[in-house]
């Protein structure tokens, strides 16, 4: 069973990106919660006890309206959870997701601009850059239904380890992973004849739905965005350093053709490295 966490803020980014996870997951063994993270500051008085009570009443009744909306639009008939906490909200989903012992977080990005909060949203940064959980990602206009090609860019120096990581979730879909490596000119592609014999005694032991594409371009941004445009996999996955992806993605030289957010799914696992 894979526990799948959903924050949510009751927004219509929020709604669709959990009318996406139920739909993602519909036909495999899952358990779901939304999540609202209440991170209203409250004045230091003797009262403030009842108005928390209040406030989380009024919480849970909106997640229960919620999850019975989804419910009703999917037909989805399995474990659907609710929780309310009080925290900052990068924190109280960190924390949920670790004491709970989620797999996988998903939650809406806007799509609308290369500024990361424009993108992502400020929570949804937080989480990108601080919380260690799988995170999915899912842009306003997303397509719905299963991933079936996940291209997984890769810098391949821990392949060994992230490779079995990404495919125990892709085994839920049956999905093909298309590992991708974006190489400057000055390297050959004859370079990576080895990762490509390594990649295909893993097919052939232990997952068959792989491939391995060589991309030559000097903006590794730029090379993922024209694979995605050629080959249009319907998720990106990448594994990152616990912090400074955020500096990584957006650092002035790659951010003019990173548009591939706008439309396609961002899956970002953490690098075993920083363990």
């Amino acid at each position: 069973m894979i526990r799948i966490l959903i924050p949510t803020d009751f927004s219509l980014l929020a709604q669709r990106a959990a009318d996406y996870a139920i739909r993602l997951a519909e036909n495999i063994d899952a358990e779901f919660t939304l999540l609202h993270v209440d991170d209203v500051k409250r004045p230091n008085y003797a009262f403030i006890t009842k108005l928390d009570t209040i406030i989380e009443d009024q919480a849970m009744k909106a997640l229960n309206d919620l999850a019975g909306s989804l419910k009703e639009s999917t037909g989805f008939k399995g474990r659907l959870h609710t929780a309310c906490v009080h925290a900052d909200a990068v924190n109280g989903i960190g924390d949920y997701a670790r004491e709970h012992g989620c797999d996988l977080i998903i939650m809406g990005t806007k799509g609308e601009s290369v500024l990361k909060n424009r993108i992502f949203g400020s929570v949804a940064s937080g989480v990108l850059e601080h919380v260690r959980t799988p995170t999915l990602f899912i842009p306003v206009n997303a397509p719905q239904g299963k991933p079936t090609n996940i291209a997984f860019a890769t810098d391949l120096t821990d392949l060994d380890r992230e490779l079995p990581e990404l495919i125990s979730l892709a085994r839920f879909f049956n999905a093909y992973i298309h590992v991708l490596h974006v190489y400057p000119d000055v390297i050959r592609p004859e370079t990576f004849d080895e990762e490509r014999t390594k990649l295909e005694l893993m097919a052939q032991n232990d997952y068959p739905n792989i491939t391995f594409t060589a991309v030559m371009d000097a903006d590794i941004i730029s090379g993922i965005d024209r694979f995605i445009e050629s080959d249009a996999p319907d998720m990106l996955a990448m594994f990152t350093y616990k912090s400074g992806v955020l500096s990584y993605l957006f650092d002035n030289s790659y951010t003019e053709d990173m548009t591939f957010h706008s439309r396609v799914p961002l899956l970002v696992m953490r690098k075993h490295m920083e363990d």
